[in-house]
């Protein structure tokens, strides 16, 4: 009979990798349009380096660590073909950038492994590694937040991940049933915050889903002064046409700065004749 914590497993490294797999649409643009220097690398450097830290752990448990090992085996793989995209199709100044910052990644990751196998004997190993994993999943998880104070300030849900906020709150949910089933406190605690953060924005997206946006009061001001710009613009063309009836007989279209009112009359009689020269 299979383990119920074998289930739950297969089922977390399924909602984890489909989580993995969400940047495709957006790397499929990157191809098409042969640049990426208008995306960000950070998220995708910082979750290789998560990935490859959760490898170490899984390992350092031959117990219950397989699965773990699987899931982040092909979340380092797809971070890599992400990385490998962003370092093709990015200028050469971002292409030092994301090298500098993969070779930072490989160093820490190196060095965790070094300081483990040296300053650490036994379940210390996985403790010390448990506790650094629980660290980066934890920030993973509290960086929509980032969007939450916006949310709450203007009103307004448009700048919410909300699909992202979805994504993490079901994987975190699927890992915490692991968790409990195998009694994995880095892998629980980590994703009971998950759930937690994940239940707050939910929260703040039902409340302000419908919700009427505040507008910005600078920006008001610029619109109401554009409003009454453009009605003495309207004022004065209209005044214009008036005054200069006998030269809107000519079959010329002429440009708003030709009939300003600063200029003098010989000066508009010369650019009205140029114009028409210039037509016939």
């Amino acid at each position: 009979m299979v383990a119920a914590d074998f289930v739950v497993g297969i089922l977390g490294n399924i909602v984890s990798i489909l989580s993995f797999t969400s940047p495709i649409s957006q790397f499929r643009e990157i191809v098409k349009g042969k640049n990426a220097d208008n995306y960000n690398g950070t998220p995708y450097i910082a979750t290789f380096l998560s990935c490859s830290l959760w490898i170490l752990y899984g390992v350092l448990d031959p117990d219950d660590g397989l699965l773990i090992v699987t899931v982040n085996s092909a979340g380092v793989g797809m971070q890599t073909l992400y990385l490998a995209l962003l370092f093709i199709y990015s200028s050469p100044e971002k292409r030092v950038k994301y090298f500098g910052f993969v070779v930072l990644d490989v160093v820490c990751f190196g060095l965790v492994v070094a300081f483990t196998l040296v300053a650490f004997h036994g379940e210390s190993r996985r403790t010390f590694t448990g506790v650094i994993c629980a660290t980066f999943t934890t920030m993973m998880y509290a960086a929509p937040l980032a969007a939450l104070r916006t949310t709450i300030k203007t009103k307004s849900v448009e700048y919410m991940p909300i699909l992202l906020v979805f994504s993490l709150f079901v994987n975190g949910c699927v890992w915490l049933t692991f968790a409990l089933l195998v009694t994995d406190v880095f892998v629980l605690v980590p994703n009971a915050i998950g759930i937690l953060l994940g239940a707050i924005q939910f929260c703040v997206y039902l409340m302000f889903r419908n919700s009427r946006p505040i507008v910005n009061e600078k920006q008001t001001e610029i619109q109401e002064f554009g409003t009454e710009d453009i009605d003495v613009k309207s004022n004065n063309m209209i005044t214009q046409k008036r005054s200069l009836s006998r030269l809107d007989a000519f079959p010329v279209i002429r440009s708003p700065s030709l009939l300003s009112p600063h200029k003098s009359t010989s000066t508009q009689h010369h650019e009205v004749d140029v114009e028409h020269g210039s037509v016939n």
